[in-house]
């Protein structure tokens, strides 16, 4: 009972023991509390390039984008190819493909006309095409009605954009429904194309077009949405072919996996060496400068990480070193506590306490440092702070045992 009491006692009277003490030691706890904000700071600037490293990497797919195509074996071609069905809808559902371009190249011209004609009538170049970015235009190129935007073409209304001097040499004007007789190309053996009919239809005139020139240089005067333009392949019972398909990564920090999928669909890495065809096989990344920054991002990140231990090593021992020098000569008053009844886990608590008082107000002056001179949030500051701390107070209890080596009477007629 009577223990119980002395050790409640002790409870009582530490942190007011300690709160003196450190007013006694003056200068010194001035001191020791700069040194741990200086090393608190230090530690919060680390843990902050780390941070800003780690946010670089996630926001580089933002600031430098890897674009893919589709292309022939060789790579000497990425439009007019033959690119399977099959391989368009894979790829237009995969989760690693954001911002996809598909085409199909056609040959067209207004009215209805019989396949003896084609020479005559058959002189529009004319391409099916999910976005705008498939022929290389842009919103302000093309002019269409309040309350219709560009995505039509990715549907498959019978709506289509014409260039403007073509509309106006032929008497249409936006609105008006215009028929068409559309042709498209066959690949034969031996590197032979034909172009055969597909469909005498009629589209409307959702809008005009502006632009000098388009993907390669030639401008196409007629523009259908891709998904009408494969109802006409379907009706007409003749197999899809797109000829070229172009589209970003959506992430690329998973280039990994998704050149495993891009494989999984049968695309193959581009071979120099190999015989000319038509079949749209291969698959081009721009990846090369997004690689070399994330590999550099990567590498610096891994570096910081690599000087933790060192770090936290020599944060120990700064909370050794800088007990040491403000427990340096008082192991005199330690014994002394010793000698009226303190035990000697109590009499280790004091100085522990008056050091852990230090280094937490230490703390608190590099975190409203930090937070003055740094954009970061108190998240990180605290982490910083907690870091601190629980790699510094392991070496400040090693100092603190040290200097209670000996007897109470040893260190009592010992002389420093």
């Amino acid at each position: 009972m009577c223990r119980s009491k002395k050790r409640r006692n002790h409870n009582i009277y530490l942190l007011p023991v300690a709160v003196r003490n450190l007013r006694r030691s003056g200068y010194k706890s001035v001191l020791c509390m700069l040194i741990c904000a200086f090393a608190t700071l230090l530690l919060g600037l680390y843990m902050r390039n780390i941070e800003d490293l780690g946010q670089t990497l996630k926001k580089l797919p933002e600031a430098m984008e890897v674009s893919a195509k589709i292309s022939n074996l060789d790579g000497s071609m990425d439009q007019g190819l033959k690119i399977e069905a099959e391989l368009v809808s894979n790829l237009l559902s995969s989760d690693h493909v954001a911002e996809p371009a598909v085409t199909v190249q056609l040959l067209a011209g207004f009215g209805f006309f019989s396949p003896e004609e084609w020479q005559t009538h058959l002189t529009i170049q004319t391409k099916g095409v999910n976005s705008l970015d498939g022929v290389g235009l842009k919103p302000e190129h093309i002019t269409l009605p309040e309350g219709i935007s560009p995505d039509f073409l990715a549907d498959d209304e019978q709506k289509c954009l014409i260039d403007r001097s073509l509309m106006e040499a032929n008497g249409y004007k936006t609105g008006d429904t215009i028929p068409i007789t559309i042709y498209y190309y066959r690949y034969g053996d031996y590197h032979q194309i034909f172009c055969e009919p597909l469909e005498q239809c009629e589209y409307e005139i959702a809008g005009t077009v502006d632009a000098p020139g388009g993907t390669g240089g030639v401008y196409p005067e007629l523009l259908l949405p891709i998904k009408a333009v494969e109802n006409s392949y379907r009706r007409a019972g003749i197999p899809f072919l797109a000829d070229s398909f172009s589209f970003l990564v959506k992430n690329p920090l998973e280039l990994n996996a998704f050149k495993e999928e891009m494989h999984r669909f049968g695309l193959l890495p581009v071979s120099a060496g190999s015989e000319l065809h038509y079949e749209g096989n291969a698959l081009v990344v721009e990846d090369e400068t997004f690689i070399r920054a994330a590999e550099r991002i990567e590498e610096n990140l891994t570096l910081l990480k690599g000087f933790f231990p060192l770090i936290a090593a020599i944060t120990a021992g700064v909370g050794y070193l800088t007990a040491h020098l403000f427990v340096r000569n008082r192991r005199q008053e330690y014994a002394t506590l010793r000698s009226v009844g303190l035990g000697k886990v109590w009499g280790y608590l004091v100085f522990f306490l008056e050091y852990f008082l230090l280094a937490a107000g230490g703390c608190g002056v590099g975190i409203l440092c930090m937070q003055a001179g740094m954009q970061g949030g108190w998240r990180q500051s605290l982490t910083a702070a907690a870091v601190f701390l629980g790699c510094c107070l392991p070496g400040t209890a090693a100092a603190l045992i040290s200097m209670g080596q000996g007897s109470v009477m040893q260190i009592l007629t010992q002389k420093d």
